[in-house]
């Protein structure tokens, strides 16, 4: 358990990183990549696709627990 929370500390430590010095390439290729998701068609395909994983995440808490 203990070696698992330094491994996802760690993890997050070297993306906190990457996120705080290269903001700046981050920030220009994910403003390009959120035009291009954010249509009205890909947004009916995303939302139907959270649609699916919730419906199927709450039958499987039902039958798992």
């Amino acid at each position: 358990m203990e070696t698992e929370r330094i491994i996802v500390s760690i993890i997050f430590f070297i993306l906190g990183f990457v996120f705080f010095f290269k903001n700046k390439k981050i920030g220009k290729s994910a403003a390009k990549f959120y035009k291009w998701l954010y249509t009205e068609k890909n947004l009916k395909v995303i939302f139907r696709i959270v649609g699916i994983i919730l419906i199927v995440g709450g039958i499987l808490i039902l039958v798992l627990k």
